[in-house]
């Protein structure tokens, strides 16, 4: 009798170890990497007031991505900067507005207060975009699903005309079922 106990003990022991397992198989095969992706938005001659343009940020624009899309189990945003440069314009000219993500801003969105754009360019600063957790999260999930954000600057410039580059990059780490 004490025999079987321990038999049926074992056994079970031994088909808990074989469920626990094959998880550990099926996360065997995942692949992460960290990756950095963006998109320029080029404003040519734009005038003083109201501005508004849009670009959409593609994270497979990275091979790696690219390779796993659709393989892709999770996103992890680690940071989302944006840079100013070549600019050309008046000395004093400032933007003042948002940065918008998804649609009319429904993923998130960041208010730019006043940069001088001339400073901005000359210093080549990325300068980090303060997204808060859940807007973070929505970013992530929108570019797990569709490997692509659209994103949309809108505001006002103190000044004009002004033409420069600013280009958007997001950092972020990918994890993807390698088989």
């Amino acid at each position: 009798m004490k025999n079987r106990f321990f038999a049926s003990m074992l056994s079970a022991m031994f088909i808990v170890g074989l469920m626990a397992s094959c998880d550990l198989f099926d996360k065997a095969d995942d692949i992460s990497f960290s990756t950095e992706f963006d998109k320029s938005l080029t404003v040519d001659n734009a005038g003083k007031g109201s501005y508004s343009d849009q670009i959409t940020l593609d994270a497979t624009t990275d091979p790696e991505v690219a390779k796993y899309k659709e393989k892709i189990q999770n996103i992890t945003l680690n940071e989302v900067t944006y840079k100013v440069s070549n600019y050309v314009g008046p000395d004093a000219a400032t933007f003042t507005g948002d940065i918008l993500f998804g649609t009319n801003g429904n993923l998130g969105s960041v208010s730019i207060s006043a940069i001088n754009l001339s400073d901005a360019s000359t210093s080549g600063d990325e300068m980090e975009l303060d997204l808060s957790q859940d807007e973070i999260n929505a970013v992530a999930a929108q570019l797990k699903d569709d490997k692509s954000v659209l994103v949309t600057m809108a505001g006002e410039f103190s000044d004009g005309p002004v033409s420069f580059v600013v280009t958007v990059k997001i950092n972020a780490k990918i994890t993807a079922d390698a088989l």
